[in-house]
């Protein structure tokens, strides 16, 4: 090859590159597209990419172009100093050998790397600013010698690749910064949306007491449950730090804030942990409070309260050992409320026989 056709080629080696890098965040789409221009620019036959792991002090290989390396989920790995392009991320600088690799003292094979197989090798650190990012090598079945240009070639090109790499850490930081900054700000709007409703009820609670009509004041507590119960629900939302809520310690914390008006009556409960996202738990925690409310007001004996999971329904049961809600159409408020927010939120249906059984799907 004329020597400005190889210069052509070789710049032309460099653009690719440059364009390869800046093509992709992600770390092994670009990895791959590098390998398969250089193996095709230099004439190789195989081309290996290397990440280093700077937690465990190891090389891992992460791109072939034509090597073959078998099962991505067992990727070859060595220390620094291991191995010829062990040797050369170790030291610093590039590492050739034009014939016998396999037979040089550094060679370290790998049962799923058929690296015996090919005669050279060229291999070459990867840095990004001054910082050991991984390394690179090229191979050739055939004994080569490869040229000053080659070597400067390549040692440009991991040049390119200590800055994809170097690109692909601050994006992964500041994706995570983001979701932090994301995950505070809406724990920050629960914890305000929980004081919010707290100071609602301490309203209607102080109301309540200045009001001589017991039915009006019964109705104002019963406003005050409602409102607390979705407090509850923002108050986990905060702690957990996530979205989802785990029913069973809603409903413990319900039963403890209604069970002041138990007047000595035992609470029986069987809660298996039940993961809901925050709306579909603000509708199982209000759901609870009426049919709890509903049992101490209406029923007798033993409250009897069951959350478990049925294939892929959520069953959620409260029961007295009274006679239940009389038959026929008419209820209360409280049932009415509990019934439209089955249908509505929960997607489920409910049975007032005997006891009050809310089921429905666990997700939808």
């Amino acid at each position: 090859m004329a020597a400005t056709d190889r210069t052509a080629r070789h710049l032309e080696l460099l653009t690719d590159t440059i364009a390869a890098v800046n093509s992709s965040l992600d770390l092994d789409v670009v990895f791959e597209r590098i390998a398969a221009k250089v193996t095709s620019a230099l004439e190789a036959d195989a081309c290996f990419v290397y990440l280093y792991d700077e937690t465990d002090d190891v090389l891992e290989l992460r791109a072939t172009h034509d090597g073959r390396f078998g099962d991505p989920s067992h990727r070859p790995r060595m220390h620094l100093g291991e191995g010829i392009t062990g040797t050369s991320a170790a030291e610093g600088r590039p590492v050739m050998i034009a014939e016998a690799a396999h037979l040089d003292a550094r060679f370290v094979g790998f049962p799923n790397l058929p690296e015996d197989e090919y005669e050279s090798i060229l291999a070459v650190p990867v840095h990004a600013r001054d910082r050991l990012e991984g390394a690179l090598n090229v191979r050739t079945r055939l004994p080569r010698a490869f040229g000053e240009d080659e070597v400067a070639l390549l040692t440009a090109i991991a040049g390119q690749v200590g800055q994809a790499i170097e690109n692909a850490k601050l994006y992964e930081q500041t994706r995570a910064r983001v979701s932090e900054l994301e995950s505070l700000a809406v724990q920050e709007i629960h914890h305000r949306v929980k004081n919010n409703l707290q100071t609602v009820a301490s309203l209607l609670r102080l109301q309540a007491r200045a009001i001589d009509d017991p039915a009006a004041e019964r109705a104002l507590e019963e406003s005050v449950h409602r409102i607390l119960s979705i407090a509850a629900v923002h108050d986990l939302l905060t702690t957990s730090h996530h979205d989802h809520v785990d029913c069973a310690g809603l409903i413990g914390r319900l039963e403890a804030m209604l069970g002041q008006g138990l007047g000595g009556r035992e609470v029986v409960s069987t809660l298996q942990p039940v993961v809901l996202p925050g709306q579909r738990a603000t509708a199982v925690a209000l759901v609870f409070c009426e049919l709890f409310q509903n049992a101490l007001e209406h029923g007798r004996g033993r409250i009897s309260v069951e959350l478990v999971r049925d294939g892929g329904s959520i069953v959620m049961s409260v029961g007295d050992e009274g006679q239940g809600p009389p038959p026929g159409p008419r209820q209360g408020l409280g049932l009415t409320i509990a019934a439209a927010l089955v249908r509505e939120e929960l997607r489920g249906r409910i049975d007032l026989r005997g006891k009050a059984v809310v089921r429905f799907p666990a997700a939808y």
